[in-house]
């Protein structure tokens, strides 16, 4: 754990870096106060990243809003869509967001009224498809709560890299989620950064790159 503090530490300082994640930081923050069309953007943006590539996913919802088909198309419009730019699960997918879009005022209400965190995200893997522990920590993160951290395949390198947890060969079940997110809550105590933010930087520390 030390020597993952000190190489985090190393990047923090970075102020490149940190002049990214702070600019994503906010974009988070400003995205809580936006209206349903902001709210079904990132929601479907997670949905799309579940089980492929963030780049996968950015290219699709780029494609999916500079459309518009992502807020009044068909399920075929947007299976479509997402056929022509490569994507995985592309009829699977679309069902979730038609799904989604159809109830992203419910969603929305949800999540605000919710004060416990943890209650906020049960909520959101239990009633919402296409949505587990990550993904649903995904887009809380992105929409601003920042007490989750998104525990992906990035972050699991890492904790095996620096020997403070095996990658797991099976997806994660809740309990191990829980208990492989109390690490990183503990390192970010350690660092003074809110996990769902320290995200970012270990996701640099990986791949080079903040996205989102």
């Amino acid at each position: 754990m030390e020597d993952l503090i000190r190489d985090l530490n190393a990047i923090i300082m970075n102020n490149e870096v940190k002049g990214v994640v702070e600019s994503r930081k906010r974009e988070f923050m400003e995205n809580r106060f936006g209206d349903e069309r902001v709210w079904l953007t990132e929601l479907t943006y997670c949905i799309l990243v579940a089980n492929t590539s963030a780049k996968s996913g950015l290219k699709c919802i780029k494609a999916l809003t500079e459309s518009g088909k992502l807020f009044d198309g068909s399920i075929k419009d947007i299976e479509e869509i997402l056929k022509i730019n490569g994507y995985r699960y592309p009829r699977k997918r679309a069902e979730y967001i038609i799904e989604a879009r159809l109830r992203i005022k419910e969603i929305k209400e949800v999540v605000e009224r919710t004060i416990d965190p943890n209650g906020r995200r049960n909520w959101l893997r239990r009633n919402v498809k296409g949505l587990g522990m990550k993904e649903s920590s995904h887009f809380l993160r992105n929409m601003g709560y920042f007490d989750y951290a998104i525990i992906d395949r990035h972050i699991l390198k890492i904790l095996s890299k620096y020997g403070i947890a095996k990658i797991e060969q099976r997806k994660l079940t809740v309990k191990r989620y829980l208990e492989l997110e109390k690490l990183i809550k503990e390192l970010s105590m350690k660092l003074n950064v809110e996990p769902g933010i320290l995200d970012l930087y270990l996701w640099y520390m990986d791949t080079g790159e903040v996205l989102k």
